[in-house]
């Protein structure tokens, strides 16, 4: 059998985290979480960067589709209104014009976006807005040229979140780009 005096220390051994550890652990866990909180809050601005990038690729993929068409019916010169696809659209040098209801809406089959007025706010997945030589960011056209714009949900023409469409009307190829500075 132990002596009393060492029976005693032993007792006395404590169990579990003192104090100033359990302390030291919460303000450990929230200097982690002030660094990790603001990374998983950007992820919804992440996605809809995202959803801005795959529009911008379809609708550059449907332009390019589009104009291919044009050349092989011979429809690449000037502006001219030609069935393609069973759909009677405006082209200018082989791209569909940056009007809403004759070009745009047709590159990336976009019957379903909502058109809308520039000021209100689009509550569908996706609206548009065509025949305008301005963009919130400032980028214009050249006259006859046309820009068109789609944009996202909780957004307006009016700020700078969107997929830009642009025929200068001159012979270029149509420019197509991405509004980002507003998107949050």
């Amino acid at each position: 059998m132990l002596p009393l005096s060492i029976r005693a220390k032993a007792m006395n051994k404590q169990q579990g985290f003192t104090l100033i550890e359990l302390v030291i652990i919460i303000i450990v866990l929230g200097i982690l979480a002030a660094i990790a909180i603001p990374k998983f809050t950007n992820l919804s601005s992440d996605a809809r960067l995202a959803s801005l990038r795959g529009m911008e690729g379809a609708m550059r993929s449907g332009a390019n589709l589009i104009h291919s068409k044009a050349v092989i019916i011979g429809a690449d010169k000037d502006a001219i209104t030609t069935d393609i696809d069973g759909v009677n659209m405006q082209l200018h040098s082989g791209y569909p014009v940056g009007n809403w209801i004759n070009g745009i809406r047709y590159i990336v089959n976009l019957d379903a976006i909502n058109f809308s007025q520039s000021a209100t706010i689009c509550d569908a997945d996706w609206c548009g807005r065509g025949n305008q030589v301005r963009l919130p960011s400032g980028i214009t056209t050249t006259q006859p040229g046309r820009i068109g714009k789609v944009y996202p949900r909780g957004y307006s023409w009016n700020d700078k979140c969107g997929v830009y469409y642009i025929n200068h009307e001159d012979g270029r190829p149509a420019v197509i780009g991405l509004e980002t500075e507003d998107c949050k």
